[in-house]
């Protein structure tokens, strides 16, 4: 049973709350090691054992950040949430007594745990194989296949047994996913807002690679969710606009002005498919339309008919030349 987030935050002791510096411990080196190996060949609970372990010795914000890492390891969404609530409660509640100290690694030190979450290779491609839509007997499906499936449309491998058995999942079944990854964001929001605050002047970690996987994952859900209305408000984020990384004001649809209020209204009629004919074929040829928002005509034909790309061709260079004949 994972440890609660009000022990992992408690107080090493009175007179050192933030404890020593176990850099160099025996059992952290363990820790450290196993994100070396395969992960396959590491027992995950004996690690988020020893994180635990570790964390009634020490307030440091790799424990936290190896906690999250090791929940995306697993598959567990609740571990990776536990860990980033954890970094957070840890930058926000022990900043002047958290290791790395600033005294001896200054705040690149306290940056450095944080850019982890931020890689693919460490965390962020762990994240998206996480199983999100489980089914004991069609199988289960990570953002990764989603993704697959929303670029390939109905073609993608796997794309009809994946339909299937969304169809028999029940109204509810991912109501707890949709909770874990808004959760998995605010708290990233807050380690993100109290790194900033202790930045004087320098610059905190840029989180937005986390913060568009996840958003992207909730807008991969969202559709086969009991309420995508309502949970499809945490991932409206306007992925365009680079000044702002924490969130976006709510867009109600009206006239549509830009390629990105067709990508939101093909996404609510998509939306609306899901959830009220599930069975309906029209989302697979929207979710295609959608990838063609930002292609010309030749990319477009190319996506469609690959075969017809030499005849469209030969008639584009045709037009030239009998213009240019006189005639």
């Amino acid at each position: 049973m994972l440890m609660p987030i009000g022990e992992l935050l408690a107080p090493v002791s009175e007179e050192s709350p933030g404890g020593l510096d176990l850099y160099d411990d025996p059992e952290r080196q363990q820790i450290e090691q196993a994100f070396e190996e395969e992960p396959s060949g590491v027992d995950w609970r004996e690690i988020v054992s020893k994180i635990e372990a570790q964390s009634q010795r020490t307030k440091d914000l790799w424990l936290a950040v190896y906690l999250a890492r090791a929940g995306a390891r697993m598959g567990r969404l609740d571990v990776v949430v536990i860990g980033c609530e954890m970094l957070a409660g840890l930058l926000e509640s022990y900043w002047d007594v958290l290791h790395p100290s600033l005294d001896e690694y200054g705040l690149q030190g306290r940056k450095a745990p944080c850019e982890s979450l931020t890689r693919i290779g460490t965390f962020l491609g762990p994240l998206k194989r996480i199983a999100l839509i489980e089914h004991a007997r069609l199988g289960d499906y990570s953002a990764e296949d989603l993704e697959r499936f929303e670029n390939e449309g109905e073609g993608a491998d796997g794309f009809g047994m994946f339909r299937h058995a969304v169809s028999e999942l029940p109204a509810d079944a991912l109501a707890g996913t949709m909770v874990s990854l808004r959760a998995m964001r605010s708290a990233i929001e807050r380690a993100d807002q109290a790194l900033m605050a202790h930045a004087e002047g320098d610059t905190g970690t840029d989180f937005k690679p986390a913060y568009q996987v996840i958003d992207n994952m909730l807008r991969w859900i969202t559709p086969y969710s009991a309420n995508p209305d309502e949970e499809a408000s945490a991932a409206d984020i306007d992925s365009g606009n680079e000044s702002d990384t924490i969130s976006a004001p709510q867009r109600s649809f009206g006239r549509v002005e830009s390629r990105e209020d067709v990508a939101r209204a093909l996404d609510a009629i998509v939306e609306y498919y899901a959830r009220r004919e599930p069975t309906s074929p029209i989302p697979v040829a929207l979710r295609r339309v959608r990838g063609w928002i930002n292609m010309d005509f030749l990319a477009i034909l190319r996506d469609i008919a690959p075969g017809g790309m030499h005849e469209a061709g030969s008639v584009l260079l045709a037009r030239p030349e009998e213009e240019n004949s006189g005639y």
